[in-house]
């Protein structure tokens, strides 16, 4: 049976050494997988993107099919939409995948769609995307991912919500994260290569890191801060913040890839320059575990929520695996 057609899976060896992961790894990244379309690179960069945010269990790490493919759309959307990249070899039948069908639809259901980053999509809409997305790649994308890496990468189960990854691989793909994004990002751009033509891949690799956009409105976010918590001063300096204060990401944004508000402290525009794509050092950390302890005591939706899977050691994790990946020191 090919593996996008299977239904479940089990893990099939839960200790696995380093060299015997990077092989699983660099096999999917080659062309000795058989790829029809970019799926796979697509479900390993979500994988990725969602890498701290899973749930731990007695099995591994828990990522629901909703965590995962909500990031297709975000992902693909500029690569489609803004510029026009193909995602499918021709088989034939259709020069498009199905995850590029839906979203072409959707704006040729409403052209406007077309000007919008999917982030700032009415909800509804993005809702309705999301949903057809989650249903093409549970049935397409799950079992033939599993099925490259041996079923040492995952387990799953269709009826259930979602997969469960290796521990040991959890382990390896935050030790080097970095290193995982750039050769997915490099083996996505070779396989466009192959079925685009030259002017549509002009700085491809640019397109793909930008495919996921910052958030831009943080308002939400630095006005829980500024009004329940930081008392309108900078993490950094402790100098008053004036209405230019910056939201700042304490991990950078470039490892992280996601938007939390137990990583996010209230900088002035000055601290957060000179930091720039930075990790501040061991006393900075301390004061953050300390202010997130803290700051969970508060009741607020918005806080709760952010905190549903935050762990006491999860930044001091992170702290350490982004500085392992090259990411520099920040030292006031």
């Amino acid at each position: 049976m090919a593996g996008w057609e299977l239904k479940n899976g089990s893990i099939t060896e839960y200790s696995v050494n380093e060299d015997g992961i990077w092989s699983l790894f660099n096999y999917v990244f080659s062309d000795s997988s058989r790829k029809r379309n970019t799926y796979k690179f697509g479900l390993v960069k979500s994988l990725l993107d969602n890498v701290f945010n899973g749930q731990n269990t007695e099995t591994g790490i828990k990522y629901t099919y909703e965590e995962l493919f909500s990031r297709f759309p975000e992902n693909y959307w500029n690569l489609v939409i803004k510029y026009g990249l193909k995602k499918m070899r021709k088989d034939g039948k259709s020069i498009y995948s199905k995850v590029e069908t839906i979203l072409m639809t959707a704006v040729a259901e409403n052209p406007t769609l077309a000007l919008l980053e999917f982030e700032i999509i009415d909800e509804s809409t993005k809702s309705s995307i999301i949903k057809k997305v989650t249903a093409e790649c549970k049935k397409f994308v799950v079992g033939a991912l599993y099925d490259d890496f041996d079923g040492i990468l995952y387990s799953f189960d269709l009826k259930d919500d979602g997969i469960t990854l290796n521990y040991c691989v959890y382990e390896f793909m935050l030790k080097y994260k970095a290193e995982l994004e750039r050769l997915n990002y490099y083996s996505w751009a070779r396989f466009m290569e192959q079925i685009n033509d030259d002017n549509a891949l002009i700085r491809v690799i640019d397109k793909l890191e930008l495919s996921t956009p910052r958030r831009e409105n943080l308002s939400v976010y630095r006005e829980i801060l500024r009004r329940e918590f930081e008392e309108d001063i900078c993490f950094y300096c402790g100098k008053k913040l004036q209405k230019n204060m910056h939201v700042d990401h304490f991990i950078p944004w470039s490892f992280v890839k996601d938007d939390k508000i137990w990583n996010f402290v209230l900088s002035c525009p000055t601290c957060n320059v000179k930091k720039n794509n930075r990790v501040p050092s061991q006393d900075y950390l301390n004061r953050l575990e300390d202010r997130n302890r803290k700051i969970q005591l508060l009741q607020n939706t918005v806080i709760q929520t952010e905190f549903n899977r935050y762990t006491d050691n999860l930044l001091k994790r992170m702290w350490h695996y982004a500085k392992l990946s090259g990411i520099k020191e920040y030292v006031k």
